[in-house]
């Protein structure tokens, strides 16, 4: 059983102190979203990516297996008057949108809580035009996160994609607690 967050404790997701370990404008300096672009954020929980890049590209797609997620997520984007967000329901194996219907896909801090990786990845690569963006913890000690025992070594999350046909683009070393990968669908 892969750990999950607890829903109840989402605030902790939108602390000011976030910033100072997985910080925004190094991610924004990465990855240069543009403002044609479509992008899904997967397990996005309260947004803490989406609003920001809500605010500079074309449209994303707040998609999350909770319910209780995406409304505190809605809810955060209204109160700022953002409408360049469609909030969808996943389940494991199944993402609710069309073959190769987003440019970009981030997952952020969701792919150690993944039961079924192998096939949430065939979903995130399906419904993904040209990169993916896969952002997780190193088993290290660190302010916050999930236990260590849980969280995928970075080699091993390289190989798990590889495995499936992604294809490696880059690698940004720019948060202490995480790695960053960039990978193209195939």
């Amino acid at each position: 059983m892969a750990f999950k967050f607890p829903e109840e404790n989402w605030q902790v997701l939108l602390l000011p102190e976030r910033e100072s370990w997985q910080s925004l404008e190094s991610f924004f300096n990465a990855v240069k979203p543009q403002p044609e672009e479509v992008w899904a954020d997967i397990g996005c929980g309260p947004g803490y990516f989406t609003l920001p890049l809500a605010e500079r590209v074309k449209k994303v797609y707040a998609i999350d297996s909770s319910e209780f997620m995406l409304q505190r997520c809605k809810e955060r984007t209204q109160a700022v008057g953002l409408e360049r967000v469609e909030y969808l329901q996943c389940t494991e194996d199944k993402i609710p949108l069309g073959d190769k219907e987003v440019d970009h896909s981030l997952l952020a801090n969701l792919f150690h809580e993944l039961l079924n990786p192998e096939a949430f990845m065939r979903e995130v690569k399906r419904i993904t035009r040209e990169r993916i963006i896969l952002i997780d913890w190193h088993p290290i000690p660190s302010p916050a996160g999930p236990p260590i025992e849980e969280r995928v070594p970075e080699e091993r999350a390289i190989e798990f994609m590889t495995s499936l046909g992604f294809r490696l683009l880059e690698k940004h070393k720019v948060y202490p607690y995480h790695y960053f990968l960039v990978f193209k669908g195939g």
